[in-house]
């Protein structure tokens, strides 16, 4: 279950699903935050061994992208 604000909302998520297949909202944001948080590890990686960048700086800056992502100072609409 997400805390706070997600982006994936509930009208959001009626226009995605369809009725032969309906989904519930939580389990949608659910997988999208899988999602992300597969690409976040993959995007660090990438800076570690690719570009070189410190291990604790791509974690910061894999931080920060997950924290613009998924703010959590609002409530779900």
């Amino acid at each position: 279950m997400t805390k706070g604000f997600h982006p994936l909302t509930d009208e959001i998520c009626d226009q995605i699903q369809d009725s032969i297949h309906p989904c519930d909202p939580e389990d949608m944001r659910a997988a999208a935050d899988w999602q992300l948080a597969q690409d976040a590890e993959s995007f660090k990686n990438f800076l570690v061994t690719a570009l070189g960048v410190p291990l604790d700086t791509a974690s910061l800056a894999v931080q920060s992208l997950w924290e613009r992502m998924r703010p959590s100072t609002e409530e779900n609409n």
